[in-house]
């Protein structure tokens, strides 16, 4: 009996082979291949994704380890996607980086992002590019500059350091909380002629002047805050929603964080109060109901590291008034928990490029992050709304 293969494999195949090589290696004939790549539409491209990341910690790392770690090809799980319009994880490239911490700055990337909470899940071979100094600004604060170690050097120039690398999309995974730092990115990314992600809860793809200047340079931008793949925001709008679809009335609500690691600490001391605010809508802002919900970050334990502990308590009523309580724990690492979700962003925002999009790509912003420019989705619509703009369908 043949084995089971899916679309991603026999097109990954066929990238290399010739139709007759992949007829006879997989035991399908040449209308089957066809079909496939008839069904995804889009032509399988091996152009690599030209990233820069603006931030190298768990975040960074993550996605930096996951490249290497999918590269075979053979391990999908944990993948939101293996393939999005024929970009494999292990088409982004990163190749420019930025930093201010002296434990990350002139060392290769393959060696600085093991200069994080995150533990090393797979050895990453030498790439040729050094982690360069960026500009300080507000990226640093008096309760993280002990975690952080800013390097005592001169800011190098990040449109000329974009421009050398050719880098395509600058990807912002700063601090919570450093807006003067993530608008100076953008600014630079706009003066290098790339797109910008926005991984913080900055107002960035919000920001009417600033969109409307990357429109202006026919370059996209996506934002802002990135969301977890499983985190406590899509979890708690998913149950709050199952609630409504059942006919029970939701009651009162909250999802509360606590975390380690310098993220956490800068939530707690300088974007609590916006987190909250960004988390707590975009929960409410799918549900047509008139009852208490809170959501953000409550407190910072430095031993966790980059773990994170999510507590969900949601109250509603039922037949005949009954009351249905469920208390939830969700126990998570940061980075990788966000890893998948910019693996689909990168490559999402690679096809804005290919496609002539520019100025705030909703599409995507709502698929990926808490705060899109034109308000939250169903994860269910944002899903829809995203593959409809990767195959070019308006």
């Amino acid at each position: 009996m043949p084995r089971k293969v899916n679309d991603d494999e026999i097109l990954r195949y066929l990238e290399e082979h010739t139709y007759d090589e992949t007829m006879e290696h997989y035991g399908i004939s040449r209308m089957t291949i066809a079909r496939i790549r008839k069904r995804n539409k889009i032509k399988f491209s091996p152009n690599k994704i030209k990233l820069a990341i603006a931030g190298i910690g768990n975040a960074a790392s993550a996605l930096i380890q996951g490249i290497e770690y999918y590269k075979s090809r053979g391990k999908n799980v944990g993948l939101l996607h293996p393939t999005l319009a024929g970009y494999h994880i292990s088409d982004i490239e990163v190749v420019a980086a930025f930093d201010i911490s002296k434990k990350k700055v002139g060392k290769d990337i393959c060696e600085a992002v093991f200069a994080n909470d995150l533990p090393q899940y797979i050895d990453i071979p030498k790439t040729g590019v050094n982690v360069e100094m960026g500009d300080i600004l507000d990226g640093v604060i008096d309760e993280t500059r002990q975690i952080i170690e800013p390097a005592d050097l001169t800011p190098i120039d990040v449109v000329a350091s974009l421009k050398k690398s050719e880098a395509e999309i600058l990807l912002c995974l700063l601090p919570s909380g450093s807006d003067r730092a993530v608008n100076y990115y953008a600014e630079q990314a706009l003066n290098a002629g790339c797109a910008f992600i926005n991984g913080t809860p900055s107002s960035i793809a919000n920001n009417k002047n600033l969109v409307r200047k990357f429109y202006n340079k026919g370059l996209p931008i996506v934002g802002d805050d990135l969301q977890d793949q499983f985190g406590a925001t899509i979890v708690h709008k998913l149950i709050l929603q199952q609630m409504l679809h059942q006919g029970l009335d939701v009651k009162e609500s909250y999802a509360l964080d606590v975390g380690g690691g310098a993220e956490s600490l800068n939530t707690i001391h300088r974007s609590r109060a916006i987190k909250r605010e960004i988390k707590s809508e975009t929960v409410s802002a799918s549900l047509n109901i008139d009852a208490p919900i809170v959501a953000g970050t409550s407190d910072y334990v430095p031993h966790m590291k980059n773990g994170r502990n999510s507590m969900l308590w949601i109250v509603g009523k039922g037949f005949l008034g009954n009351e249905i309580i469920m208390d939830i724990k969700i126990q998570s690492q940061d980075g990788p928990n966000g890893g998948s979700v910019l693996a689909d962003v990168v490559r999402a925002t690679k096809i804005a490029l290919l496609q002539g999009e520019a100025g705030a790509i909703n599409e995507i912003s709502c698929y990926g992050f808490k705060h899109p420019p034109q308000g939250t989705e169903s994860p269910e619509k944002a899903l829809k709304m995203l593959a409809d703009f990767v195959l070019g369908r308006k």
